[in-house]
C-alpha cells in the first residue's frame, strides 16, 4: 500500500517534493509528506490477516497561492480507489498547510478498498 500511495502522489503533477519525513528546512513547493498506519482489521481461523485498515495521511505544504486544486485531484484519486477522506488546514507562518486523512480498509486478497 505504501508504495501505491507514493506512485499516487507522485501522479499529481504540480506536487514538486514528495517525502515519508519532514526536511530540516522546505526549499521546494509543494511539497507532501505522508506516512501510512495499518491494523488488521480481520484475521481466518489460522491467524492470518485477510483484511487490513489502513489510515494514510498526507500533509501538503505550499508557500504561495492555493492547495485546492492539488487537494482536490488528491481525493478524487484516492476515493477512486476506494478511500474515504478528512481534510484540515493551517496557515504556519507564512506557509499554508493541508492535512488530508484517507481511510480504508484492503482486502490483501482482491486489493479492493472498502468502508468499515
Amino acid at each position: 500500500m505504501k508504495s501505491q500511495v507514493f506512485k499516487t502522489l507522485k501522479s499529481v503533477t504540480e506536487i514538486k517534493q514528495v517525502s515519508t519525513t519532514y526536511p530540516d528546512q522546505f526549499v521546494v513547493y509543494p511539497a507532501a509528506v505522508y506516512y501510512a498506519q495499518h491494523k488488521a482489521y480481520f484475521r481466518d481461523n489460522h491467524m492470518q490477516e485477510l483484511q487490513t485498515e489502513w489510515t494514510i495521511t498526507v500533509d501538503l505544504f505550499i508557500d504561495q497561492g492555493s492547495l485546492t486544486s492539488i487537494t482536490n485531484q488528491l481525493i478524487s484519486l484516492f476515493s477512486d480507489m476506494g478511500f474515504s477522506n478528512d481534510v484540515g488546514d493551517d496557515n504556519l507562518a507564512g506557509i499554508t498547510r493541508c492535512v488530508l486523512r484517507f481511510t480504508g480498509v484492503v482486502d490483501n486478497q482482491t486489493l479492493r478498498v472498502f468502508q468499515k
